[in-house]
């Protein structure tokens, strides 16, 4: 993959960790002001969904009409699932990343509630700061959506290493270990480069085979017993359980690891 075209993927998962990011805020001031309205507290905090607390004041009138508490209970339950349902889109959204898309639908509804809100009840001073952090949230996940679309045929541990900054061309470039082991043996002063020097150097295993991972192939080879096995951004050779070659990096190009047993 080109650097533009790289570029281009790094600024997808970008958009897509910014607007899955916005989630918790979501969750903690909705959270926080369902408590407080709960405790009959006089504090408020500004910038949290509309449809926990409009189920919770549902709850509040049923319970004071009837004279019954467990109107308020079943409405205060009733809109933590729905916090909870925006905790578990942005929980499950890294490895899952379609959870962005129930995040938009979840929120999409608490904008058209918001707004018939405002025209059953009218303005105050905190309809202004709601809107533009109604507006700013939706417009983030409306991105995140359309950046999970672009990201749809990227792996999981793909996505992961990009979001951590790491770049996996940048070590899994197709004949850049061949290269790097010919370059090695030239340093060894051996004249047929890496041929040659794996020709008369007998491979040390660089560790016990101890990972779980995808056994991709698996032969046996004069009573050896080889397989080439991916794990987590690495393609390892193993021979008799311990690993002897590997690659680092979470993309699949063409490769060759190499071991010489006596």
């Amino acid at each position: 993959m080109g650097t533009r075209g790289l570029n281009e993927l790094k600024r997808q998962v970008m958009r897509f960790t910014v607007a899955r990011n916005f989630l918790p805020f979501v969750v903690a001031f909705t959270a926080i002001n369902l408590l407080l309205t709960a405790f009959e507290a006089n504090g408020y905090f500004l910038f949290s969904a509309t449809v926990p607390l409009l189920i919770f004041a549902v709850g509040q009138g049923f319970a004071e009409a009837a004279g019954n508490n467990i109107f308020l209970t079943i409405g205060l339950i009733l809109a933590f699932i729905i916090v909870a349902m925006y905790f578990a889109c942005w929980l499950f959204g890294k490895r899952t990343r379609a959870f962005i898309i129930a995040a938009l639908v979840l929120f999409s509804i608490d904008c058209l509630f918001y707004v018939w809100y405002i025209l059953n009840f009218g303005l105050d001073g905190t309809v202004v700061p709601e809107l533009i952090f109604h507006g700013i949230i939706i417009c983030y996940l409306i991105s995140g959506t359309a950046a999970w679309s672009k990201l749809r045929g990227v792996s999981a541990d793909e996505f992961d290493a990009i979001q951590r900054g790491f770049d996996p061309w940048a070590v899994a470039q197709p004949g850049a270990e061949s290269a790097a082991r010919q370059n090695e043996g030239e340093e060894y002063g051996e004249e047929g480069g890496e041929g040659q020097y794996y020709a008369d150097n007998e491979s040390v295993p660089l560790r016990a085979d101890y990972k779980k991972g995808r056994i991709l192939i698996a032969a046996e080879y004069e009573g050896l017993q080889i397989s080439m096995k991916r794990t987590y951004g690495l393609m390892e050779l193993i021979v008799d359980g311990y690993v002897y070659d590997e690659i680092k990096g979470v993309v699949e190009y063409d490769y060759s690891l190499i071991a010489n047993l006596r």
